[in-house]
């Protein structure tokens, strides 16, 4: 998927540039508080950790880089699929037949979504989620490629690439994918095909059943999120089984299990809100 990486990669350079300064401008600060006479130093590195250091600290108060972000990833949404097609099509001229369309195309996603993780640290859990989140909007990612990403589903037992905090960004994708489902299915009690919709008169449907109408939105709902629980359900067993040890559970086991306790805890309170 290197040609799929490599819009990515280019798609949040600003992101990268603007966590790399941040970076130094904080290390800079560090050392030179660090050796500051206040601190027990001697003061002679004071200076020297703020020169030429002005390209760093100065920033254009009036840019807002997620939302330029956010603009970039809508208007170059057509060159990162791109990539993502001739890349499947180029593993599929190789393997042809030994994988589903589905399952390749997914593949591709958390590709994308692994190249958006190595961009910045674990520590930056907002910057991480608005990214993911404004993919998913954007539908260049499925929820459930979040949830494999998230859960480092690689073709094995090993949970050593399990993202930090792993169960916020599956309930960030399950309450996505459930919002979707709503708006699908409001939609199409207006649309009249093709993806022409209008406003209609619904004077003569006034006895309609609500008690119905909340039966098949809910079965919409749960198509598209029953396979991400079922998915992270069956994934965090596979995990707790690979334990080789037989008295304790490992720190990854440990964080799989908290984890789904929060991610349920996460989903109830966002859906009953």
């Amino acid at each position: 998927w290197w040609r799929a990486r490599l819009a990515t990669r280019a798609l949040f350079y600003p992101v990268k540039r603007e966590s790399s300064r941040m970076a130094r401008v904080t290390e800079k600060a560090w050392k030179a508080r660090s050796n500051s006479p206040a601190d027990g130093g001697d003061g002679d590195n004071e200076v020297a950790a703020t020169d030429g250091s002005m390209d760093d600290l100065e920033a254009d108060e009036t840019e807002d880089l997620f939302a330029d972000v956010s603009d970039a990833i809508s208007r170059f949404k057509p060159v990162l699929l791109a990539a993502l097609a001739r890349d499947a099509d180029a593993y599929d001229s190789i393997a042809s037949g030994k994988i589903d369309d589905d399952q390749l195309l997914l593949a591709g996603e958390v590709a994308i979504l692994m190249e958006t993780g190595n961009i910045l640290p674990n520590w930056d859990l907002v910057t991480r989620g608005a990214l993911v989140e404004c993919l998913m909007k954007n539908k260049i990612v499925s929820a459930m490629s979040v949830a494999r990403w998230a859960l480092a589903e690689n073709g094995d037992d090993s949970a050593t690439k399990i993202q930090a905090h792993w169960w916020k960004y599956v309930s960030l994708a399950f309450l996505h994918a459930l919002r979707q489902a709503c708006s699908s299915f409001e939609a199409s009690k207006t649309d009249l095909g093709g993806g022409i919709g209008m406003i209609i008169d619904d004077s003569q449907n006034a006895d309609e059943d609500p008690a119905e109408t909340a039966v098949l939105r809910l079965d919409e709902a749960l198509e598209s999120t029953v396979p991400i629980l079922r998915y992270v359900t069956e994934r965090a067993c596979q995990i707790l089984a690979a334990s080789s040890s037989e008295k304790k559970i490992p720190l990854e086991g440990a964080d799989v299990v908290e984890g789904m306790k929060r991610l349920l805890r996460t989903i109830l309170f966002g859906v009953f809100l």
